[in-house]
């Protein structure tokens, strides 16, 4: 690593850092040096070529534990400058204390959506894109591979820091964003290289490519995977060649500004990379854009739903959450039932409840549902609810803070499901001392005797009176609903006809008949004796296409690098 170039950017980097990180990026100017002198045998950068950037990607000094702690600046990132927003910052505080301020993070307006919008728009229409090639764009992806896996601890400690993590729900976080760099590069080759036909016509040649670069892409990144899931997209979409516009979660602000500065670190090209932190409608433009070919969001389907209206016509890819429910056979004896309700539990309330496949309820025949619910009550009591980011790498059982819904709504909840003849099977709720004091704290809820349709109506986070579906409305709360069925048919029938979702359905039998009728049936991620949550070894991860939770599925690499491109339909006439 001995480039001119190297100690060019090293030399940058601490003007950079004594510029307190604004201003343009030291990888930026010196990218037309290095990218000349890539070649097949350049090799993959070093560690300690690595280390010598640390002081560039972690864009802080310290990051904040304590009240008394200074919250950390963060900035946009536009046509290669690391810039403020016009309208000034807000500061973001800690989910786990409300009393840590973690994160200046700029509070973007239309003119700086349109600034990046302009940049993103020059690189598209010079066609430079068109001259880049796949291999040069696989170098960068594993040099970037190589920063995440050298930095593993920096990330896991940035992970728990911004969003309250164990540290095992911390490592799945990460290695759902190695795994896919190393996955998605792996497989470019395989996967983009198009469809030759066999003669059909003497004379015409005929093929098919579904990869071609779409154009600018917007990509909206939610709070809880604040890694996996913006890696997905960012190396997926970088790896097609079209350029994009990362919007992550204000939460996220600080993750979303190393990610970025590791591509650039890696060698990616800075006209195809923007960045903009921001809020809500105030950085809309960034989607409801004509410029923008594909907008790709993982969040609720309520913003999916606007993002579409806004759109109209245009692609708008979608990953939600889900209301996902596991069926529980007849025929395990109680040992097995224990040790079933062991893995639903983790289902339940791994993450703090907080994952798109977090299961929602459990529907068996009354019996078995009632010895299920009596053990996975027993297995809550193994777990405590605590500050995450306090707890020792041992500690997996731990119920964090609730981060998109109010403490009172999970409370009012239980109260008005009672209140409407549901059972009340484990009373928790809300936290009222302690950390509740400064945070959004709720203890595990079991409900029992729901039927389809079963609603209450709450003060949905103080915004009003909403009516809700028990049994169908996703909850990011430590809420597990019970429901009776008469039998699998019975259970089926709900998912199809009732149940919206179709994110994950979670079966536990050992009748293959039924387990072979479900495959028939029902979309989305099918687990058989499995929890809903695991999504770790790379299949296609996302909901069937026609529920409400989404028509995007990714880690597959087909699937992630077609959302970014268009199709190409060919014939050569021999003249």
């Amino acid at each position: 690593m001995a480039k001119q170039w190297f100690q060019q950017v090293l030399e940058g980097i601490s003007t950079f850092r004594s510029a307190g990180g604004k201003g343009a990026d030291p990888f930026a100017k010196i990218y037309e040096a290095r990218r000349a002198e890539y070649s097949l045998f350049t090799p993959q950068m070093g560690e300690d070529a690595l280390e010598k950037l640390r002081g560039y990607i972690f864009c802080y000094d310290k990051l904040p534990s304590l009240p008394s702690d200074a919250p950390v600046p963060t900035y946009n990132f536009i046509d290669g400058q690391w810039c403020a927003a016009r309208a000034g910052t807000i500061t973001m505080s800690s989910p786990a204390d409300n009393r840590i301020k973690l994160a200046q993070v700029p509070d973007s307006k239309e003119e700086d959506c349109e600034a990046a919008l302009a940049a993103a728009d020059r690189y598209w229409r010079s066609l430079k894109w068109a001259e880049e090639n796949l291999v040069y764009r696989k170098h960068v992806i594993k040099n970037f591979s190589r920063m995440l896996n050298y930095f593993y601890e920096d990330c896991l400690k940035e992970i728990r820091t911004v969003i309250p993590k164990t540290r095992l729900e911390s490592a799945k976080d990460f290695w759902e964003a190695k795994r896919a760099a190393d996955h998605l590069e792996g497989s470019a080759e395989r996967v983009m290289s198009g469809t030759r036909l066999p003669t059909l016509i003497d004379g015409h040649s005929y093929w098919k490519n579904e990869y071609i670069p779409g154009g600018i892409a917007s990509i909206v990144t939610p709070m809880n995977f604040i890694y996996g899931i913006p890696i997905i997209h960012l190396a997926g979409c970088y790896l097609t060649g079209a350029p994009f516009i990362f919007k992550g979660h204000p939460f996220g602000a600080i993750c979303n500004t190393t990610m970025i500065r590791m591509m650039l670190a890696a060698g990616a090209h800075p006209d195809t990379v923007q960045k903009v932190e921001g809020f809500g409608g105030n950085v809309e433009k960034l989607v409801s854009d004509p410029r923008v070919a594909v907008t790709v969001l993982t969040g609720s389907d309520e913003t999916a739903a606007h993002f579409t209206r806004i759109r109209g016509l245009r692609p708008t890819k979608f990953e939600g959450g889900g209301c996902n429910w596991s069926f529980v056979d007849e025929g395990f004896s109680d040992e097995e039932l224990k040790r079933i309700a062991v893995r639903l539990t983790y289902s339940k309330l791994g993450f703090s409840s907080h994952k798109c496949t977090t299961l929602h309820g459990i529907a068996a025949a009354p019996a078995t549902l009632k010895k299920v619910l009596d053990y996975v009550s027993r297995e809550m009591d193994e777990w405590q609810v605590k500050n995450p980011t306090l707890c020792d790498a041992t500690e997996t059982k731990v119920v964090g803070p609730c981060m998109v819904h109010k403490a009172q709504t999970a409370q009012d909840i239980q109260d008005a499901a009672e209140k409407a003849g549901a059972t009340v099977v484990r009373r928790g709720g809300k936290l009222t001392d302690g950390l509740g004091l400064h945070g959004e704290y709720i203890k595990p809820i079991v409900l029992g005797g729901l039927k389809p349709g079963f609603k209450v109506t709450v003060n949905w986070d103080g915004k009003g009176e909403k009516a809700i579906d028990l049994t169908t409305t996703e909850f990011f709360m430590p809420i597990l609903a019970g429901m009776e069925v008469r039998n699998f048919d019975a259970f089926t029938q709900f998912c199809l006809f009732h149940n919206n979702h179709d994110l994950a359905v979670s079966l536990w039998s050992r009748d293959d008949r039924k387990l072979v009728r479900a495959r028939h049936m029902l979309s989305g991620m099918l687990k058989e004796n499995d929890g809903t949550d695991s999504a770790l070894e790379w299949e296609e991860f996302g909901a069937g296409g026609m529920g409400t939770s989404g028509n995007m599925g990714v880690g597959d690499p087909e699937a992630t690098f077609q959302i970014y491109c268009r199709r190409q339909k060919g014939r050569h006439v021999v003249f």
